[in-house]
């Protein structure tokens, strides 16, 4: 019912360009091909627990272009014939305990007690109750969760989750509140264990949600709890991964399958202006690399989403704009006119962006992704 809350929802499908872009997507929440954590559920991989990092991230990359190319071959199956397939070499209660998901969630249980989930790389023991760069222990905590109307509208009605905690400290952050501060004794959600996670899908599909929409804050602080979810979930939906993507490589490597649809948001295109209003290094570097990833090792079906800053045209939107001409095969970008000043902005911290982006600066930028060719009247 509430797909119909919004015209373009239907008619965004119409045009032939996004759907060749998207269409994977599509199939998944028409529910004619598998979303992609249930066929790296049911790829057998032979591990031991006990192995230590390093040995299971080998494991790990030797088994990627295998599911990879398996992937193609599988994705159209239901699956109940993909697991009468399987199970011809390994009994379905073998693969349970020895899959692809489950390698991955060990690697990141093992992440975890000297963090390097981010790109920040803090090296804390979350476990101990140490706290990163993203304030967050070795829980996750959802602050709210609800059919999101807002998205763009090839990803609306979004099944929205949002996390608390976020792996950037940016100035002008407009969820504040929940990515920065926050205080666990006045928590306004709840610690969700990976079950309770895997049964809110559920309640979001028979809401009417499209794919699952996992943000924050940032998603990325409590990607364990979210892999361990999925070798619990049901729903045949879409894994939409909503982010800053400052993940760190080893990160993006174990996540880059099992997600089917991307929402990445890229704000600068250097260093120097990431580390002036978001508080962290190697910016450019990680979203870059990340983004290749998306193309190289993942579904390729992503809306990158771009925020126009005031007095940043020259300096990110328009580099960024061209970085994605040159460097992506088949983008779809978002160009955000949203941005207002808020959180540190209006306490007197950078006050050179203490204003909305102009109708000139808009007009500029858009212009720009015209001249380039690229996508993005429809998804922005």
């Amino acid at each position: 019912m509430c797909a119909f809350l919004r015209r373009d929802v239907q008619s965004v499908w119409q045009q032939h360009e996004l759907k060749d872009r998207l269409n994977t997507y599509q199939e998944i929440f028409k529910e004619n091909k598998l979303p992609r954590y249930k066929l790296a559920r049911l790829f057998y991989v032979s591990f031991q627990n006990d192995s230590n990092l390093e040995e299971l991230l080998e494991i790990h990359e030797q088994t990627h272009p295998k599911f990879k190319e398996w992937i193609n071959q599988k994705q159209s199956y239901t699956i109940q014939d993909l697991e009468k397939e399987v199970s011809i070499e390994h009994s379905l209660d073998e693969i349970q305990k020895l899959n692809f998901l489950r390698l991955k969630w060990i690697i990141f249980d093992k992440m975890i007690e000297s963090c390097t989930f981010c790109e920040n790389k803090c090296g804390v023991n979350r476990k101990s109750s140490q706290l990163g760069k993203c304030k967050i222990d070795d829980k996750a905590y959802v602050t709210s969760s609800f059919i999101h109307m807002g998205e763009e509208a090839p990803v609306s009605p979004s099944g929205t989750i949002f996390f608390y905690g976020c792996t950037m400290r940016c100035s002008f952050c407009q969820n504040w509140d929940i990515s920065q501060e926050y205080d666990f004794n006045i928590i306004k959600g709840k610690r969700v264990r990976s079950t309770e996670l895997a049964s809110l899908y559920y309640t979001l599909l028979k809401q009417g949600a499209r794919n699952i929409n996992f943000v924050g804050g940032d998603p990325t602080p409590n990607m364990h709890v979210i892999i361990e979810s999925l070798l619990h979930a049901q729903v045949n939906l879409p894994m939409l991964w909503n982010s800053n993507m400052f993940l760190s490589e080893n990160s993006m490597k174990l996540i880059s399958d099992i997600f089917d649809i991307w929402l990445p948001d890229i704000k600068y295109s250097n260093n120097e202006c990431a580390k002036k209003y978001s508080k962290v290094s190697n910016y450019w570097d990680a979203i870059s690399r990340n983004m290749s990833f998306i193309e190289q090792r993942g579904s390729g079906e992503y809306i990158i989403r771009h925020l126009v800053m005031p007095e940043h045209t020259k300096c990110c939107s328009i580099p960024i704009l061209d970085w994605i001409n040159e460097n992506l095969k088949t983008p779809l970008t978002n160009i955000m006119g949203q941005y207002h000043p808020d959180y540190r902005i209006l306490r007197g911290e950078n006050p050179e962006i203490n204003r909305r982006p102009s109708t000139l600066e808009m007009f500029d930028v858009r212009k720009h992704a015209d001249d380039l060719g690229l996508y993005w009247k429809s998804v922005s």
